[in-house]
């Protein structure tokens, strides 16, 4: 039986802190992460076997400086773990003291493997360059991913890391490659803390790469897609200029109206929701199969991709001839490699391929497209009205009907931003039309859920009275975005959906922890009330207690002009188990009661 690359990525980061920890580093901040989960569970397991001790952190800023007081006091190394993005920016002010009061600092941060940088993937930075400028030393696991490290190679780097540190006391700076699958299974771990090796591992030259990085450059050449045979547009966020969005609009339903084909959006597309052939629940389609017979197609990629892994699988299966367009950005934006791209922007490319095409071909090939739309939208419809019976039923506060309903009680001239993590993935999947009805802002880029308030307070001063739909963790991490609420030119309403602690690791499905405590080191929940901190910052709040509560407290909000914190609480996991029934059911349910196309 092939072993899981997961029990590698476990069995090399047990090592790197047990070596770590053989050199006498003794301190341990973890903050939280999917990217870095390999780390989290070795450091919670020699926590529990007494050989280090493991503090958690929300935040990496706080951590950082958390981490610097004790090497300050101790005169020891200390070490902080991130996940990858905005993570490891966030440790750079500490970073910076720790350089010129000379204290030494360890930083291991989780990161993407080198086929996933410089492609436009998600969450795929340049992290390994961020705290050079200030850091004693750099190093790093093979880029291709730490799996491939050999023992050699690992008492190297740490030992030189650490020699680093405390020569001249600094800051220094390892960057850890994570190929996936990251999260290993019960019995994985368990292996592994019983003594499993990897194999390879104890010789002294690295394992050659069996993962290629694919070379994606952005065509010059114009790309050609048939309007008149069958397709799909796939729109992702907007990342053009605001006053581009308004031609962008214009182009999408000149192509739509020639070719028939139906259109997947994300919410924040900027697409608008009387756009012809919008297909809303589209997420919900793949997770229960749908597309699964469509094999040879076209697929028009406007913007970055979506979030959404059934989707991601689907484009990645033969047969699909892709274009991905961007807005003047000339950077490889395709993770998945299968698109030829051009960067001057979708409405140029549209009036370009149009030059010379006939309104219409001799023979009608758009039939077939205005069947697949046709019957894409008799499935949404569907959906429609079978999602509004099963979260509305009783009344209860869930995230997906939270999700939902929010669309639908919020005027439509209201703006609204969505933090990253669990909100943005439900409007995503479960918001329907109500998604399109207004712009939609949020972190799509790095998607870090640190800045959250405040990016919605800057909006604020631009956009007016807005609305911010945050979980608590979010808005926990960047409470001193509450200083700016005394500006008059902010108004702004925050949804906190508070559901204890990082609720959405509930969904990376480790099957159970070996050693160790999954709140403790995933989900985090703090002892905060976050309308206590309202009351503090002088702030109006309200508390939710059931839906049919709702529209009468969203109300209240606008009649005030000040800024303003809603406050409802969910259970994660109750929630993830909802999830997981809807689609379940709602595929049962399809089968059942509509053909397959």
């Amino acid at each position: 039986m092939a072993i899981s690359l997961a029990r590698y990525n476990f069995f090399i980061s047990l090592e790197l802190l047990k070596t770590l920890v053989a050199k006498g580093v003794k301190y341990f901040v973890l903050c939280p992460g999917s990217r870095s989960g390999p780390l989290a569970l070795a450091a919670a397991s020699l926590s529990r076997r007494k050989e280090l001790i493991l503090i958690t952190s929300i935040d990496e800023r706080s951590a950082a400086f958390l981490a610097l007081g004790i090497s300050a006091a101790s005169g020891q190394i200390s070490c902080v773990i991130t996940t990858s993005g905005t993570a490891v920016a966030n440790l750079l002010p500490a970073a910076v003291e720790a350089d010129r009061s000379c204290h030494p600092l360890l930083f291991l941060t989780a990161d993407r493997p080198l086929r996933l940088k410089e492609c436009g993937a998600n969450q795929a930075v340049n992290q390994e360059d961020f705290l050079k400028s200030v850091c004693r030393h750099f190093d790093e696991s093979p880029k291709e991913g730490i799996h491939l490290i050999s023992k050699e190679r690992l008492t190297s780097l740490v030992a030189k890391s650490l020699e680093m540190a405390s020569n001249m006391p600094g800051p220094v700076h390892i960057n850890l490659a994570y190929e996936e699958p990251l999260h290993p299974c019960e019995n994985d771990q368990k292996k592994v803390l019983d003594g499993w090796v990897l194999e390879g591992f104890l010789k002294d030259k690295v394992t050659s790469n069996k993962f290629e990085a694919v070379n994606n450059s952005p065509s010059l050449k114009l790309p050609r897609l048939d309007p008149f045979s069958l397709g799909i547009v796939i729109v992702g966020p907007w990342r053009g200029k605001a006053k581009q969005l308004v031609s962008f609009r214009g182009a999408l339903k000149k192509w739509q109206k020639l070719t028939g084909w139906p259109i997947l959006a994300d919410p924040l597309s900027g697409v608008e929701n009387d756009q012809e052939g919008l297909i809303n629940h589209w997420d919900l389609f793949f997770s229960v199969g749908l597309f699964e017979k469509i094999k040879e197609i076209q697929v028009l990629r406007l913007g970055p991709i979506p979030p959404s892994k059934e989707l991601q699988a689907w484009l990645n299966k033969s047969g699909k001839v892709q274009v991905l367009i961007t807005e003047e950005d000339c950077r490889n934006l395709d993770p998945i490699g299968r698109s030829t791209q051009f960067s001057e922007g979708f409405s140029c490319w549209v009036n370009e391929l149009l030059e010379g095409i006939p309104a219409k071909p001799a023979i009608d090939k758009k039939i077939v497209s205005l069947k697949l739309t046709k019957e894409l939208i008799k499935y949404d419809l569907f959906i429609h009205d079978w999602l509004d019976k099963r979260l509305f039923r009783n009344g209860l506060i869930t995230e997906p009907a939270l999700a939902r309903l929010l669309p639908r009680l919020l005027p439509t001239s209201i703006p609204v931003m969505l933090a990253s993590s669990s909100p943005i993935r439900d409007w995503l999947t479960y918001s329907g039309e109500g998604a399109f009805l207004r712009r939609c802002f949020g972190f799509r880029g790095a998607s870090g859920i640190d800045g959250t308030l405040s990016m919605g307070m800057g909006l604020s001063i631009i956009m007016g009275r807005m609305v911010l739909i945050t979980g608590d963790l979010a808005l926990l991490h960047d409470t001193n975005g509450w200083l700016f609420s005394k500006n008059k030119n902010i108004s702004l309403i925050v949804i906190v959906i508070d559901n204890g602690g990082g609720g959405i690791f509930n969904q990376l499905n480790i099957d159970k922890i070996e050693e160790g405590d999954f709140e403790e080191i995933f989900l985090m929940p703090q002892q905060v009330c976050h309308l206590t901190l309202a009351k503090a910052y002088g702030l109006k709040y309200k508390q939710v207690s059931c839906l049919d509560d709702l529209e009468r407290v969203i109300e209240w909000s606008f009649s005030l002009s000040t800024n303003v914190l809603i406050r409802v609480c969910t259970n994660s996991l109750e929630d993830h188990t909802l999830r997981i029934s809807l689609r379940d059911d709602l595929k049962k349910t399809l089968s059942e009661n509509l053909s397959s196309f």
